[in-house]
């Protein structure tokens, strides 16, 4: 046993001396160019490693490249720290390549869409390769057991729209990662993999989203990022997004729920002033389809749904608007409903149509407490429907009926209402035309809250068995 120890220690001793002779004998940076040339061929773009390559042997045997960049159509695509590759030894000696870990420290990917609508991460199209000849050995796809990302940066950045969109202190874990050997549309057909991803902040020019957590899987060209949660204008997000890009279009469902969110901090990201505030729940069922953002949004169908309880519409006191004829005849109901317009699918409506135009300039004073607010749309090929759409204040009861075009950004049919206790419209108002350029017609007063003789007539009604009016809503919101 003596022996055996004294054995082993030599052949350990032996194993760490050749280890010591080769990072000193062998120089890897006289490599570099090759290293370079390989991995440039591989992707169709501009490989460099600015910064020193070394080995590794302890934990595992590896190589570590440090200030790598990645470049095509002129720009940088992908910049990185350093970048780790783990081998296998006993494989190379067969001169196969057996990765067990790929990690890139502090990457930053920059993606830009030019003004021509191409993407600086697009390559011209390369001959395919030859088939492999009788006896030769076809290209393998590429796997790693573990891949990781610490302290990533994605910048994207669109031209033609002036907009850009970030996402800082990316972590991201992968597991059983395998890649096609083919480029283009197949990479994203044959990849496969399962990890966990997480930012701290993620940024557009209209909001910010906060601690982003997700855990995603790919396999056969089918992404799932499920569950998936975050933090945006105060409120907690939690669900699910599929991406399949297995066909010759690709196809998105998006199942999503934003509890508990600021309606102030989500009007004023995009309306730049808070028109209505308090906590509100959002919840998405939708599915698209397309190669561009354009036919994704003729595709656009599902349904969508905001619900809110204790909120305030600030700079009108619509009771007490509402209880004189007079005054009633001059209100906008427009204005009045137009944030249940902008709740769900709001920054279509909200983009364009100026609402609180004409209430604010009368300079009216004030709020109105809305103590239950329901808006359920049904979307259908871009065109959103108004399933259940009303609210509630502490003497009314507003609904809105119609639809939005979000494809040709226009109103089509919509009517907004101030009901009586039989859910017919009292006061009504109907919007159309483009988003940025509504047309409102003249506030129409139906029945004339001054005059008691109405109320006669109402009741005689009754005793005949008559209705008096049609019914305009008839969904979930009471009459106060």
């Amino acid at each position: 046993m003596k022996k055996l120890l004294v054995a082993l220690g030599i052949l350990a001793a032996l194993l760490a001396l050749a280890g010591v002779a080769i990072l000193v004998l062998v120089d890897v940076n006289a490599h570099k160019p090759r290293i370079e040339s390989a991995v440039s061929d591989a992707l169709g773009m501009e490989f460099r490693i600015r910064g020193k390559a070394r080995l590794r042997l302890f934990p595992s045997a590896g190589i570590v490249l440090s200030d790598v960049r990645l470049r095509n159509r002129g720009t940088d695509l992908a910049t990185a720290e350093a970048l780790r590759v783990g081998v296998k030894l006993r494989p190379l000696l067969d001169r196969r390549v057996v990765i067990t870990e790929l990690a890139l420290e502090k990457p930053v990917i920059r993606i830009e869409k030019g003004i021509d609508g191409k993407f600086n991460y697009e390559t011209p199209p390369r001959p395919a390769k030859p088939a492999a000849k009788e006896g030769e050995v076809p290209s393998a796809p590429l796997t790693v057991s573990d891949g990781s990302v610490s302290g990533g940066k994605i910048v994207y950045v669109d031209r033609k729209a002036k907009s850009e969109t970030s996402l800082d202190a990316i972590d991201l874990s992968v597991r059983d990662l395998s890649i096609p050997p083919a480029t283009g549309a197949g990479l994203s057909k044959g990849i496969s993999f399962s990890g966990d991803l997480s930012a701290k902040e993620v940024k557009t020019k209209d909001f910010t989203v906060s601690d982003m957590r997700a855990k995603v899987t790919a396999e056969a060209g089918v992404y799932e990022i499920r569950p998936f949660t975050m933090r945006l204008f105060g409120g907690t997000g939690e669900g699910g997004i599929r991406l399949d890009l297995s066909g010759e279009t690709p196809t998105m469902k998006v199942n999503y729920t934003l509890a508990k969110f600021s309606a102030g901090e989500s009007l004023a990201a995009f309306a730049r002033e808070k028109f209505l505030t308090g906590p509100m729940t959002v919840t998405e069922d939708l599915s698209l389809r397309g190669n561009n953002a354009d036919e994704m949004l003729r595709t656009l169908s599902g349904a969508v749904s905001l619900r809110g309880d204790g909120l305030t519409l600030h700079g009108m006191e619509i009771d007490k608007i509402l209880s004189k004829a007079e005054e009633a005849r001059k209100l906008s109901l427009a204005d009045v409903g137009a944030f249940v317009l902008a709740g769900p699918l709001g920054s279509a409506a909200l983009k364009g149509y100026r609402y609180g135009d004409l209430y604010r300039s009368a300079a009216m004073e004030g709020g109105t407490r809305i103590s239950r607010l329901v808006s359920d749309w049904t979307v259908r090929d871009g065109v959103a429907d108004a399933r259940d759409v009303a609210f509630s204040t502490g003497e009314n009861r507003i609904a809105l009926k119609g639809k939005l075009d979000l494809v040709n950004r226009r109103f089509v049919d919509v009517t907004v209402a101030a009901l009586d206790r039989k859910g017919c419209a009292r006061i009504r108002q109907k919007i159309s035309g483009p988003f940025g350029d509504p047309r409102l017609d003249k506030t129409s007063v139906l029945q004339s809250f001054a005059e008691p003789i109405l109320g006669a007539f109402e009741r005689a009604g009754k005793l005949l068995g008559m209705s008096s009016c049609e019914t305009f809503y008839a969904g979930t919101v009471q009459q106060p």
